[in-house]
């Protein structure tokens, strides 16, 4: 993926407290299995 993410997953990356990671510039890929392992936690 890359740009900023999906509006979709942003309050997931929110509430995992990883918000800084929505934030990447773009070009940037975001590891989604990684984001969901985390969110899961």
């Amino acid at each position: 993926m890359s740009g900023p993410p999906s509006p979709l997953i942003e309050n997931y990356l929110r509430g995992a407290v990883f918000w800084h990671v929505a934030n990447i510039g773009q070009g940037c890929k975001l590891d989604l299995k990684l984001i969901n392992a985390f969110v899961e936690k």
